[in-house]
């Protein structure tokens, strides 16, 4: 669809906050959605970018603002973060699948690291709106709705570390690990991830996690090797967004012969860990 850049600010020196003003959008969104966002008349680089939904704004009921993140990191960012409010810009989504985070789930436990942070701090919002509205329904009660969120962020630098006043306003516990001791302890997220899933109550804990590969590989093996259920947002490459470029496959496992894979547009970008294949 055809959309305006409403605002683009720098958050800092390397990541970008953009709003799109989409009349038609749909009025909601799921956690771990993606848009694929594309300047128009643009012949390098000429493919869209897929963006994961920060969340959704009103400038009035008939035009949603889909929010955004963003780090400049390459041609088509760098163009993007070029672009000033009011210029047209072409938009595809809500696209993928999201994250499922069961009714009887105690302890949701967020793992996010930079540019992955945005889908994590929507499911944080989500989950906080689901407390709110359930223990609104049932005074001094909230059951079937998540009682604590913890979540996990971690980042080269504190720069790296986005959303924490979000994850604040959804009464979440939060840790941070930064790999120069900037922001929270020094090391990695999973550093911080493994004592406490070691000490977790199993059955009513899960994992929800999104950011770079490494880390999510890592996420990954811990949650299985303490035997804890974990969805994790895949980020790949993709053309098209829905299926027919083939270009963000990824390999599952396989019971059989020869590898096996998933499309990351169409039966993604969420996949519960024990799917994949990390390598």
């Amino acid at each position: 669809m055809r959309a305006q850049i409403a605002f683009n600010r720098p958050l800092s020196s390397r990541y970008r906050h953009l709003g799109i003003l989409a009349p038609g959008f749909p009025c909601a969104f799921a956690a771990g959605q993606f848009v694929m966002v594309r300047p128009p008349f643009v012949t390098d680089p000429f493919l869209p970018r897929a963006f994961s939904i920060y969340r959704l704004s009103s400038a009035d009921e008939d035009a949603p603002v889909v929010e955004l993140l963003y780090q400049v990191i390459g041609k088509g960012t760098q163009r993007l973060s070029r672009m000033e409010p009011g210029q047209r810009i072409e938009l595809l989504g809500p696209l993928g699948n999201a994250f499922a985070v069961p009714e009887s789930l105690d302890t949701p436990v967020l793992v996010a690291g930079g540019i992955g942070v945005p889908p994590i701090a929507a499911l944080a919002a989500a989950l906080a709106k689901r407390r709110r509205s359930q223990a609104t329904g049932a005074p001094g009660t909230a059951e079937g709705c998540p009682q604590t969120i913890r979540v996990f962020l971690g980042g080269k630098t504190a720069d790296d570390v986005l959303c924490v006043k979000d994850f604040e306003a959804a009464g979440a516990t939060l840790a941070a690990a930064t790999e120069d001791g900037s922001l929270g302890a020094r090391g990695l997220v999973t550093d911080l991830l493994e004592p406490f899933l070691r000490g977790a109550r199993h059955p009513a804990t899960a994992v929800f996690t999104c950011g770079p590969l490494g880390m999510l590989a890592a996420v990954a093996r811990l949650a299985e090797q303490h035997g804890v259920p974990c969805q994790a947002s895949v980020e790949e490459n993709m053309a098209c967004g829905f299926g027919a470029c083939m270009g963000c496959a990824v390999e599952v496992r396989a019971e059989g012969a020869g590898p096996r894979y998933k499309l990351v547009c169409k039966e993604g970008p969420v996949f519960d860990s024990r799917e994949l294949v990390w390598r």
